[in-house]
């Protein structure tokens, strides 16, 4: 990661261009949201974890100019994991993953990250794992203390701070837990919606612009044997605001022995029980990219794979993608992964689309660059070397009359300047 640091300082200029600054809107479209998690596990590999506030905000600002440096307008990030918080509570202890065992930092992190978030024009939604305490045990979703817990939490974090939404993730009933075992898959169901219901209903009281929505596991029958009524939720309105299920396969999965284009049928199955069609994010599996996994070994064999997600995801009715997770966009084994994703979405302008030059003179085209991070692999070219060179950097040198055109790539990104050279002034 310490090799995109060094370039920071170049694309920080091109990261105010493209609306640095302005807190993010999400419109109607496709891919509304181009989003990414930030997980409990990764406070220390970004810097956050047990820090000075001097410290904290500068590692802040880099994590979220970095994310806007991807092409991300929107962040989930875990502000509960295991029955804590990352920001002064009076409900629940201070997590542990981010302060000294779990004591109190003398600034308010999540205050900060909020800023920074807004600053960097991304969406900031807080995430929580709403039941989890320890990664064995849970709250009992079926008593309503624990109902009141959540939601007294969820409304300490949107009375207090301004994010753009609450997010739930996969985690409801333990499936292995034989205490709830014994439990109909409809009872779970019930006693879950009660909560989702009521931390619904907080949100908007608080502000009908806030948004609250749940992550659930891809696979539909697991939905179903923890409790995660997903029909429901995407029937019925008083939910949730959007859905983002984890579809974390490839297209060459091995089910049963057979190869299987386990993301396509997923996405078709997601799409299908959106009655309601609200917005739908697809979740993609950024962390597996360059994996060697034996029942999905499409992650190995091909570098293409969240490209050709992208497509099929922008193809029907769902409105964006989150990735899984931040840390995965530097890591060396998805690297060409990660580079077919930015071609994916990139997009180039040239500062000109015509110019003309005297023989002997020298002119630089500007190039504006999306996501910023592409900004330093754009490749140059001349179609005619004789008539006039260009640099890597974009710098052209005119050398005799003619016409010649000046290429900027990036992938299968292509945009021309068509340049004519006049003869030198007597």
């Amino acid at each position: 990661m310490k090799r995109w640091i060094k370039v920071l300082a170049v694309l920080f200029v091109m990261a105010i261009t493209w609306g640095m600054g302005q807190k993010q809107t999400v419109k109607a479209g496709s891919f509304d949201v181009r989003g990414v998690w930030v997980s409990c596990f990764e406070y220390e590999t970004v810097g956050l974890c047990n820090k000075t506030e001097s410290e904290f905000r500068v590692n802040a600002n880099r994590l979220f100019y970095q994310l806007k440096a991807n092409g991300c307008n929107t962040v989930y990030f875990h502000v509960r994991a295991y029955d804590d918080a990352i920001y002064p509570s009076k409900i629940v202890g201070w997590s542990e993953r981010l302060t000294a065992k779990g004591k109190a930092p003398s600034y308010d992190p999540l205050k900060l990250l909020v800023y920074y978030a807004h600053k960097h024009g991304l969406q900031f939604h807080a995430w929580m794992n709403p039941y989890r305490v320890t990664p064995e045990k849970v709250l009992n979703p079926g008593k309503a203390s624990t109902t009141k817990r959540i939601v007294a939490q969820v409304k300490e974090i949107i009375n207090n701070y301004d994010v753009d939404g609450i997010h739930f993730d996969d985690y409801f009933y333990p499936s292995e837990d034989a205490k709830y075992k014994k439990l109909s898959k409809a009872k779970k169901k019930a006693n879950v919606n009660v909560m989702v219901k009521a931390v619904y209903q907080a949100v908007k009281e608080k502000d009908k612009k806030l948004q609250f929505g749940i992550s659930p596991a891809g696979t539909t029958d697991y939905c179903a044997k923890i409790g995660a009524d997903i029909e429901t939720w995407m029937s019925q309105a008083g939910y949730v605001d959007y859905i983002i299920p984890q579809i974390y396969w490839s297209d060459r999965y091995i089910l049963e022995g057979k190869k299987t284009k386990l993301f396509k049928e997923r996405l078709a199955e997601w799409r299908s029980l959106n009655k309601l069609d609200i917005p739908m994010y697809i979740g993609i599996a950024l962390y597996k990219a360059g994996s060697v996994l034996k029942d999905d070994p499409g992650w190995y064999k091909s570098s293409n794979n969240i490209a050709k997600q992208l497509t099929q995801i922008k193809s029907g009715n769902s409105e964006g993608y989150v990735l899984f997770s931040y840390t995965n966009l530097y890591h060396s084994d998805g690297a060409k992964e990660i580079k077919n994703y930015l071609q994916k979405i990139a997009k180039i302008k040239l500062s000109k689309k015509k110019k003309t030059l005297r023989a002997g003179k020298k002119y630089k085209i500007s190039v504006t660059a999306w996501p910023p991070r592409v900004a330093n692999n754009i490749k140059w070219k001349s179609s005619n070397k004789k008539i006039a060179t260009v640099t890597k950097k974009g710098r052209v040198k005119a050398k005799k009359k003619g016409k010649v055109k000046i290429y900027a790539y990036y992938g299968n990104k292509k945009r021309v300047c068509k340049i004519t050279i006049k003869g030198k002034k007597k």
